[in-house]
């Protein structure tokens, strides 16, 4: 289970707190690929309703697919569309919604089949109270903003919660306060399968190629160069050798064409089952990799030129 905030996550807020308000909105790119139609409002196969333990909530990331007020009306800005979405996730003490400009989280202890906030204390004792908190990222765009005030709007704990189905096809279901009714689904269940994290670091600009299962093809210029990340000593260090993957293999978030970025992603491997197939990569974050705040390791941080 990824932690709330990603190293690449904290990195980046480090910088764009410390940069003009103008500046944030480059940190969210546009996300792409498939979603649901913002013309209408996502409809369910009914599945067998069961309570939800701890395990089961951080088991996944969560992703808002149906959001309504206690008078039935829907509140389709935090419903998944063709711009954004809005994630859950939790973590060991606090749950945390982001999508917008900012993460809005609480500390959060499960009691039976409801939600509750509390204060932590000095002591170590949980002190009844609290509520949702939230970072403090500007952006000139406006939408992502009032994404961040009409969720803080309609977040009421406690919440009553409950799931319908198993495994990455169950959905979770919040109920606040207010009556706000939150319905959500697995950031996996479009794929069939849990994804694997990875973080990848992109060379700036396009290579030919004609990888994956299409060999007798001509290599076009339409692949990048590509290398896994891990996080050490505050920065990201090289976790394997560059190699090619096809644009056609990423899915979510737009990566931003010729930037030397880095990409936090869910790997799924091939749905086919073919060996020539790299699967999909999701990309769940984008940032230039130049902007990534950076400790260094005996003075400097490990770079090698991409093939």
């Amino acid at each position: 289970m990824p932690a709330l905030l990603s190293p690449l996550r904290i990195a980046i807020a480090a910088v764009v707190l410390a940069l003009p308000a103008a500046y944030a909105v480059a940190v969210y790119a546009k996300p792409g690929g498939y979603r649901i139609d913002a013309s209408s409002d996502p409809t369910f196969a009914p599945l067998p309703r069961r309570s939800a333990s701890i395990a089961d909530l951080r088991e996944y990331r969560w992703q808002v697919q149906l959001a309504t007020r206690a008078d039935g009306n829907a509140l389709p800005l935090l419903q998944a569309d063709a711009l954004d979405q809005i994630y859950l996730q939790f973590g060991p003490d606090r749950m945390s919604f982001s999508g917008g400009a900012n993460d809005i989280s609480m500390y959060y202890q499960v009691d039976g089949s409801r939600i509750a906030s509390f204060v932590p204390t000095r002591s170590g004792l949980r002190k009844q109270g609290g509520g949702f908190v939230s970072t403090a990222v500007g952006t000139w765009s406006e939408r992502p903003l009032a994404m961040d005030q009409l969720l803080s709007a309609h977040l009421a704990p406690p919440f009553e919660h409950w799931l319908e189905g198993s495994g990455t096809a169950q959905r979770l279901h919040l109920i606040g306060a207010d009556g706000t009714h939150f319905i959500l689904q697995t950031t996996d269940a479009a794929y069939g399968a849990k994804g694997e994290r990875v973080d990848l670091e992109i060379a700036a600009g396009l290579k030919r190629c004609s990888t994956g299962c299409g060999p007798l093809n001509a290599p076009r210029p339409d692949c990048v160069s590509a290398r896994k990340l891990r996080w050490a000593n505050g920065g990201p260090q090289p976790a394997s050798e560059w190699f090619t993957l096809p644009r056609h293999a990423f899915d979510g978030r737009r990566m931003q064409d010729n930037q030397h970025q880095v990409l936090e992603t869910r790997h799924y491997p091939s749905l086919s089952g073919k060996q020539c197939s790299v699967g999909i990569y999701v990309v769940d974050y984008v940032s230039r990799y130049e902007d990534i705040a950076r400790t260094h390791s005996d003075g400097l941080t490990t770079a090698t030129a991409a093939p």
